[in-house]
């Protein structure tokens, strides 16, 4: 069934949020229900162009609050001719908390978060226990969060918010450093960017 769509205009803004469009859920922003990723922090767009382009079967939504990044992958999705992604600029938490059911998300990517590492910063920083219990209740039965960062002292934070969220919450747990565990052969834009600069990469792979 086709959803029809009501954008609240801003005039001179290039910006596509999320809230100018009348839904209730992320879905009603596709026009059929089909398997469901989300990336947090998408940039560029770079990982869920090729993504969406290799499973046709499935629908993709990358939001990032940084529109002048995002842009550019918005303006792909038009020229790849690919109708099973969407990007919008959204807070995460808000997307996550108001607009996704309990148990409907197969996978979620969060690859190179800003670690705001200086100590005032620490509060903003997105993977706090609260943050994974509620990622873990949007998933579906077998679902994934993947995640990547290449700063080892976040790294190290996000596994202790881990425990706090619940050391039994997750099936099971992947680690791998330098070798992505979901698709391999694709890259985000910083991903790319770090390994060409030698950095150490780490990914965390969490099942429900």
């Amino acid at each position: 069934m086709s959803v029809q769509f009501q954008r609240r205009r801003r005039a001179g803004s290039t910006e596509v949020r999320i809230e100018d469009f009348n839904i209730q859920t992320v879905f009603d922003l596709f026009p059929d229900r089909h398997p469901f990723e989300m990336e947090i922090g998408s940039g560029k767009g770079r990982f869920l162009l090729e993504r969406a382009a290799r499973h046709p079967e499935r629908n993709f939504l990358g939001i990032d609050y940084a529109w002048r990044f995002l842009r550019e992958g918005h303006q792909r999705i038009g020229q790849r001719g690919l109708t099973n992604l969407r990007f919008y600029k959204a807070e995460a938490s808000d997307v996550v908390r108001t607009l996704i059911p309990d148990a409907s998300v197969d996978i979620f990517h969060i690859y190179f978060p800003d670690p705001w590492p200086k100590r005032q910063q620490r509060k903003r920083r997105l993977l706090t226990p609260d943050f994974f219990k509620l990622l873990h209740q949007r998933l579906v039965r077998d679902g994934k969060l993947e995640l990547a960062t290449d700063n080892f002292e976040y790294l190290i934070a996000f596994k202790k918010a881990l425990v706090e969220a619940g050391d039994t919450l997750w099936r099971d747990v992947r680690e791998s450093r330098n070798e992505r565990l979901l698709d391999p052969e694709i890259q985000t834009h910083f991903e790319a960017k770090y390994r060409r600069q030698g950095r150490l990469l780490y990914y965390i792979e969490l099942s429900k």
